[in-house]
Formats: structure tokens, C-alpha cells, sequence
């Protein structure tokens, strides 16, 4: 299987050669495609002057930031205009991939039937787990998948590798890829999702895949970006994505988180941001319920197949007992 990574670059160029550097030695890998996200000319000029010593790799370049969404769809039009691509790999631009990962990822590729998408296991530079994919909860909100108890519902955008024929099918059916209407966040989860109801499964390889730095193109940190995409992009693929059956079964879970979520960022002081995004998630909704009856129209699995994937749990954990524990550190502070 011929590989086309693709690696998007914004202002970060010297996390991105330093990511180009660790997938030139993976055989598999063909071509190495980095698409600057509109960066600024110093970023550019730095990252130019890198590429131009790496013989496999080539530079696109687009004119503004177009978010990751449409970046990897950018760099995966161009990666599935050669026929020698069989499918294409993502990493985050500051993220490495650990040599002789890619071998045994792709070998899951024909461990069953459908497999469509593949991910493993990423690393923080602490060793600390990073990511091992998405869990996608009961709550119908995604996050990092921080234990193997948790159901693997599908790659994170990080580290995974698609198939030509599971995007080329995304495209012919749903009209997309990836998302651009999500700019950034989740866009990851929406592909997984759709991917399922085409009727392809994730793999998960339980090795190190990658060491990860972490949100360095997005400033780091829960900052207001992360919270605004982050949660308005994940009414956005419920909304799109989840069969009406597992709806009505899990929607007094989806309101109870939806007002946790409001109830502990406005007091982190975060009022204006929650108003912002449950704004505009509401406002992008007619689109959104248009794409979900394209969507649902095609899916090849039922209500029952796609809760197969999903970890029963109502959200993470680690998550809920924060959450918690600032209620009633903020309880203690107003007595």
C-alpha cells in the first residue's frame, strides 16, 4: 500500500520539518506533501528553505489559513490526483512519527473486512499517553480516547491513515471530505462518524505511532478557540451524523452535558464564548441538517451497528470529576 503523507504547516515550520524529517525513512510513504495554511512570510521563507533539502517532499501553498479542515482536503486532492496513492497518512505538524510504525498499522488494513481508517497510539515528549484515538461517549460528545477500555471509534486527525477509497467514497457520497464548515476541531470525529454509516470500520494499532507536542499552531493551552470549535463543531456532527435511533436513546445525556458544559465554562468567567458557539452552532443548523439528510439517506449500517462504537460511559471521566471539583471549589469561594 503506497502511502501520501500529508502534513499541514501554520507558522510552525521548524515543528514541521523536524515531523518531515521522521517520515522520510518509512518506506511506505511515497510522497511527502506539506501544505502551508497561509502562514506568515518568515514562517514561509523558514519552511521553504527546508523543503528545498528534502527531495520527496513538496509544498503547496495556500493564500490564507483555511483551517485544517479544508487544508486536508486541500492536501488530499493532491495526494489522490496520482494513482500511485493508495491511501494518505496525517500528522500534526508538530508531531513525530516513531520509525517502522507504519508497517504494522497498514497490515490492519487487511486484519477484516471494511477497514477504512487506522490509528495507534500517540505519545506526549514525557511519555505520558497523548491520544489513542477518539472515544466518542454516550453523552454523543468525542474526545481523546485516554484508555483502551474505551471504544475505538476512529483515528484522531493527529496520526491516521484513510483509505483512497473510503475519502473518494465521502466525496462521491456525501459531497466532502472533511468538513470545511468546522475550520478546525472534530472535523476528525465527523469523518469517523460518516465513515462508519458508509459501512467502514476503524482499526487501532496498540503501539507507539507518534510523539506529540500539542496545540502549538493553535497558542496551547483550553484557550477560547479550542472551547468555541471544539464544542460548536460537536453539536455540529450530532447533529449530522448520529442516526435518530441513538438520538432519542441518548438525548437526556446529550442535554445534561450540553448545560454542564455552559453551567462550568460561564464560571471560568467564559460567558460571552459559551453564548458564542451555542449561537452559532444553532445558526449553522439548517446546513447542517441538509448534509444529515444527504448523510443518513446513504448509510449503509442501522442505529444499533453505529452504538457498536460508541463507550457507553455518559463522558470521560477525568473531565467530569475536574468539572466537579470546580463546582464546588467556585460553591466554596461565593459562601
Amino acid at each position: 500500500m503506497r502511502l501520501t503523507a500529508v502534513v499541514i504547516n501554520f507558522n510552525t515550520a521548524a515543528y514541521t520539518w523536524s515531523c518531515v524529517a521522521s517520515l522520510r525513512e518509512e518506506p511506505e510513504i511515497t510522497r511527502i506533501l506539506v501544505l502551508d495554511n497561509g502562514s506568515a512570510e518568515n514562517d514561509l521563507a523558514e519552511l521553504t528553505r527546508f523543503i528545498a533539502d528534502e527531495p520527496r517532499a513538496e509544498m503547496v501553498r495556500l493564500e490564507s489559513n483555511l483551517g485544517f479542515a479544508e487544508g486536508s482536503n486541500a492536501g488530499i486532492r493532491a495526494a489522490l490526483a496520482s494513482r500511485d496513492c493508495d491511501g494518505v497518512l496525517f500528522l500534526n505538524s508538530d508531531a513525530q512519527l516513531v520509525p517502522g510504525s507504519v508497517a504494522p498499522m497498514l497490515d490492519l488494513f487487511s486484519a477484516g473486512p471494511n477497514i477504512g481508517l487506522v490509528g495507534g497510539r500517540m505519545i506526549k515528549p514525557s511519555g505520558a499517553i497523548d491520544s489513542l484515538g477518539i472515544a466518542f461517549y454516550a453523552s454523543c460528545l468525542a474526545s481523546n480516547r485516554m484508555t483502551t477500555g474505551d471504544r475505538f471509534f476512529g483515528p484522531t486527525g493527529g496520526c491516521a491513515i484513510y483509505r483512497r477509497e473510503l475519502l473518494e467514497a465521502l466525496q462521491a457520497e456525501h459531497g466532502h471530505m472533511f468538513d470545511s464548515e468546522f475550520f478546525c476541531y472534530a472535523e476528525d470525529t465527523d469523518v469517523a462518524a460518516r465513515a462508519l454509516l458508509l459501512g467502514y470500520r476503524p482499526a487501532y494499532f496498540d503501539g507507539v505511532v507518534a510523539r506529540h507536542e500539542g496545540q502549538v499552531s493553535s497558542g496551547g493551552g483550553f484557550s477560547d478557540f479550542v472551547l468555541y470549535h471544539g464544542i460548536r463543531n460537536s453539536v455540529w456532527v450530532l447533529i449530522k451524523c448520529v442516526p435518530w435511533p441513538v438520538l432519542l436513546l441518548c438525548s437526556p445525556l446529550i442535554v445534561a452535558l450540553h448545560i454542564a458544559i455552559a453551567v462550568r465554562h460561564s464560571l471560568r468567567g467564559k460567558v460571552r464564548v459559551v453564548f458564542r458557539l451555542y449561537r452559532d452552532a444553532l445558526r449553522g443548523m439548517p446546513a447542517m441538517l441538509r448534509k444529515r439528510r444527504t448523510i443518513q439517506s446513504r448509510k449503509a449500517i442501522r442505529g444499533r451497528a453505529f452504538l457498536r462504537y460508541m463507550t457507553p460511559r455518559f463522558y470521560d471521566a477525568d473531565y467530569l470529576s475536574g468539572a466537579i471539583r470546580q463546582l464546588f471549589s467556585h460553591g466554596s469561594l461565593s459562601r
